[in-house]
């Protein structure tokens, strides 16, 4: 009983660090948005985090065959990790950011529930239940949804790409303890590459002087982020249920609402802090409960 509790300690520990990278993805996207277009930055950034895992595998020959079995989670992993740029950055653009943000989180969290009970057959309990709906209501208080009938298209994608990502951050642990986490996230940034430089020659993206200094270095930084969130989650995910891990990384909105006030001086207002204050019960509650019943 003592190693299961240390088990989902060390997951939840992992997605709270994979939440604290993946909140800063604004602050990476605010300096790099004047001089970046939306598929050249995510191709840019792709070939970057190929570079450096081959560079690593190089060093440390971390990738094993893969199995026939196993192929398959490999293709869905890297499809939903790749190609969720597209969808979420079109809602991002044609829907205002407090109804994309809701959206895309409402998703993404009701997904790793749906995954947690399909795929992994997790027993969703009544308070999962609870907290999974306290957890909608705190994101609907802090982002208002306000949506009009020629923004559907835009909503739809906003959740797909939520949904994606719920695949890319749970399925994984279809193949965790088989293959190290960068082999499984390669197949991603793989695609990534490919379907992003397609679609930025097809749009015309342009790409920022190499001079612009700043610009790179909020890529990279970007980059690094990508990579220890993505790596994190993973590792997570391997300790915890996926239902139980899909609320812990709703963190991620708390570390991205702090980076707004801490460095861009943003205001926190009345619905911010209650709604962030069902989002942390929502969070708790379940493993509350997980505790005092083990």
């Amino acid at each position: 009983m003592i190693d299961r509790a240390n088990n989902r300690a060390k997951g939840i520990i992992f997605i709270l660090i994979s939440a604290f990278f993946y909140g800063s993805y604004g602050i990476w996207s605010r300096i790099m948005s004047s001089a970046f277009d939306e598929f050249s930055q995510a191709w840019t950034r792709g070939l970057i985090l190929i570079l450096v895992t081959l560079l690593i595998n190089l060093k440390f020959k971390i990738f094993r065959p893969i199995k026939r079995q196993d192929l398959p989670w490999f293709i869905i992993i890297a499809l939903a990790g790749g190609l969720n740029q597209a969808p979420y950055f079109f809602g991002f653009k044609y829907l205002n950011i407090g109804t994309a943000t809701l959206l895309f989180y409402a998703a993404l969290v009701i997904g790793g529930f749906l995954i947690g009970k399909l795929a992994f057959k997790e027993q969703l309990s009544t308070v999962k239940i609870f907290s999974l709906i306290l957890a909608i209501i705190g994101i609907g208080v802090v982002y208002k949804l306000t949506l009009r009938p020629d923004q559907f298209l835009a909503a739809a994608l906003t959740i797909t790409a939520g949904l994606m990502g719920a695949c890319s951050a749970v399925l994984p642990k279809k193949l965790s303890g088989q293959y190290e986490e960068l082999q499984i996230m390669s197949g991603y940034f793989i695609v990534m590459v490919v379907a992003n430089s397609i679609l930025a020659l097809v749009v015309n993206d342009s790409l920022p002087r190499l001079n612009q200094l700043s610009v790179w270095g909020a890529q990279l930084g970007y980059a690094t982020a990508m990579l220890l969130a993505n790596w994190s989650v993973i590792e997570g995910f391997k300790h915890i249920e996926a239902s139980v891990g899909s609320l812990v990384g709703l963190a991620e909105i708390l570390f991205g609402i702090s980076f707004g006030i801490i460095l861009f001086g943003e205001v926190l207002s009345a619905g911010t802090l209650f709604g962030s204050g069902l989002i942390i019960i929502s969070v708790i509650l379940p493993n509350l409960v997980t505790h005092k019943n083990g």
